[in-house]
């Protein structure tokens, strides 16, 4: 993690984009960003 709400995608071994979430708290923009990576 590189920071709370951040999370590259990665497809291949290669990263192809990322999902950026912020607004809460540190744990709760990670969970949100989790889940907007396990929904692609």
């Amino acid at each position: 993690m590189i920071f709370a709400g951040g999370l590259p995608l990665h497809r291949n071994g290669q990263v192809v984009g990322a999902v950026g979430v912020s607004g809460g708290s540190g744990d709760q923009d990670q969970s949100v960003a989790q889940a907007a990576a396990a929904g692609l």
